[in-house]
């Protein structure tokens, strides 16, 4: 019986140590995912919502041509980011401890979008792979604020054109 105990206390210590090192969403709180529906819809826009004490309390992205509801808690001043055609989010970082304080945006043209303010432990996460592009965000929203955010990245289709096969006469 104490060496069931011993494997099950160590099972549980090894469960959530993977759990802190994958950075997957868990935690206290309410999930969220937005995504498109169809392969290589990409995000378009995003609008974060910031409230009087620097938390952010709400976000919303345009995934292709819809806007997703708008997910985290009610309240909050809008910063927004749109998209020009052919630009793309290719890495994300920002700043919190247990809520998120600050978001910065970077494209493939170069520009930098910030919002809110720099407080708290670091995060920076980009594509795995040259060429992809922001396509989801998940996170996990209390009552609040909104506490952690994750980011999905994917090739655009459209960088994959074909090519116009030569004429021979």
């Amino acid at each position: 019986m104490q060496s069931f105990l011993v494997l099950v206390l160590l099972g549980g210590i090894v469960c959530s140590l993977h759990g802190a090192l994958s950075e997957e969403l868990s935690g206290t709180g309410t999930l969220f995912s937005i995504s498109g529906q169809y392969f290589g819809d990409t995000v378009r826009a995003i609008k974060f919502f910031f409230g009087p004490l620097g938390f952010l309390r709400g976000i919303q992205a345009k995934i292709g041509d819809e806007w997703s509801p708008r997910y985290g808690v009610s309240g909050g001043s809008e910063s927004s980011l749109i998209l020009y055609d052919g630009e793309s989010i290719i890495r994300v970082s920002g700043q919190g401890k247990v809520c998120i304080r600050f978001i910065e945006m970077e494209t493939n043209t170069g520009r930098i979008f910030r919002a809110g303010k720099t407080i708290g432990n670091y995060f920076d996460k980009y594509p795995p792979y040259e060429d992809m592009e922001l396509s989801g965000i998940r996170g996990l929203y209390g009552i609040t604020c909104i506490k952690k955010l994750e980011f999905d990245w994917s090739y655009n289709p459209e960088m994959f054109t074909a090519t116009e096969i030569p004429s021979t006469t």
